[in-house]
């Protein structure tokens, strides 16, 4: 199973707490960061973060600094970050024009803080300042006396200043002295690696949501089953509602109910922040056995009259393949995936009406005796006709999909 690391080094106040951690793209746990183009370094680091890792894994309650290239600056994906949580990093070659000054005042508008990467001040209009909360020095830029200049000039600007590069106690005392609010740098503490598993999504379905989502016409219904129809995004949308962002008192286990509670806008939000990595594409088998067995359970549930629950056994069959899909065992995929007892039963024991399910779906595909064939007063007919029926269902699913 591909892995995903991100660095991350801590970013200290003047009390010394670690207030924030800048989250830096690593391609190893040894720390190193082979080279990429800045899109593809920064859009790592953002997939890894919000999508495989998880915000509160990688800094709890703290803030985070993220890098952000002008083409990332520009994405609606960016709408997707909890504005309390993430400072967005201008980096110091970004292009600067009309189009990027509005895509930073639209930011600023939805609560985003800025801050300047390797700033510099120079004379001259400084149209981003005015926009900054934050600006970061870097004390490798600087040489004797430029510092103080450079605090002089910012300190009449509305921003704080971090010092970053800090290499020993003498630069930390002059940053402290000078009345810099934040320090970053080796002498401090250097990064460290955050490492986890890489989910990957189907590229053809999240083209196809993309579409979706951008037709005046389509409703929600629509996107939920496009959703619904894929493991992995909906293992990806169910981990993002139950993060910590949204603080919701009982987690919410179906697709129906995330996308009802996030409505069109923030999907979209989460969807174009998928798309900002290269996608690939689950094997096709695993696909298509998830779908089998998501509608099979979904059908049971009707036969059954568990009517209330439908999109919860459906969510039992889908996710039932994880540990195909991560290649992690259930329990420590469950443990990052908050749902209720009754999937965790389901899926981890078999129990309950849910698991009922699941093990009737599994003993045909396993093709096992029509004793283990049977669901509540269902006989091994019944359920072998709904069990087509969801094979049916799944395969005519994957042409109208092209997989």
């Amino acid at each position: 199973m591909p892995e995903v690391f991100v660095g991350r080094q801590p970013i200290y106040d003047r009390e010394m707490r670690v207030r924030a951690y800048e989250l830096l793209f690593r391609s190893s746990s040894e720390n190193r960061a082979a080279f990429v183009d800045g899109d593809a370094a920064s859009s790592e680091v953002i997939h890894g973060t919000f999508m495989d890792l998880g915000l509160d894994r990688i800094a709890g309650d703290k803030t985070v600094f993220i890098n952000l290239t002008r083409n990332l600056l520009m994405s609606e994906g960016i709408l997707a970050f909890p504005p309390d949580r993430v400072v967005l990093e201008v980096l110091e070659d970004v292009e600067i024009d009309d189009d990027l000054l509005a895509a930073l005042r639209l930011l600023n508008h939805k609560g985003y803080r800025i801050a300047l990467d390797d700033f510099v001040y120079r004379e001259g209009p400084q149209p981003l300042l005015s926009m900054a909360d934050i600006v970061k020095v870097d004390l490798g830029q600087l040489h004797n006396g430029e510092l103080e200049d450079q605090v002089r000039q910012l300190r009449s600007h509305k921003v704080q200043l971090l010092a970053e590069k800090v290499e020993d106690r003498e630069q930390y005392t002059l940053c402290r002295d000078l009345g810099f609010e934040y320090f970053q740098g080796y002498y401090l503490c250097r990064p460290n690696v955050v490492r986890g598993r890489r989910v990957t999504t189907n590229r053809l379905t999240v083209i196809q949501l993309i579409n979706k989502l951008h037709q005046p016409d389509m409703d929600l219904r629509d996107l939920e089953q496009t959703i619904a129809n894929d493991v992995s995004l909906s293992y990806h949308l169910l981990r993002f509602i139950n993060s910590a962002y949204y603080g919701l008192s009982k987690p919410i286990e179906s697709i129906h109910r995330a996308v009802v509670y996030l409505g069109r806008d923030a999907i979209r939000h989460w969807v174009t922040l998928l798309a900002l990595r290269s996608l690939k594409d689950q094997p096709t088998d695993v696909l298509i056995n998830a779908l089998v067995r998501a509608r099979m359970c979904q059908l049971l549930a009707e036969q059954g009259r568990f009517l209330s629950l439908q999109d919860s056994f459906f969510t039992v069959g889908l996710f039932s393949t994880l540990e195909q899909v991560l290649q992690a065992p259930m329990a420590e995929i469950l443990g990052e995936l908050p749902m209720s007892e009754e999937i965790n039963a389901a899926l981890l024991r078999q129990e309950g009406v849910m698991g009922e399910a699941l093990a009737c779906t599994l003993a045909f595909e396993q093709e096992s005796p029509d004793s283990a064939r049977r669901f509540r007063d269902l006989d091994p007919v019944q359920t072998g006709r709904l069990y087509l029926e969801a094979l049916a269902w799944a395969n005519e699913l994957k042409e109208q999909m092209g997989i």
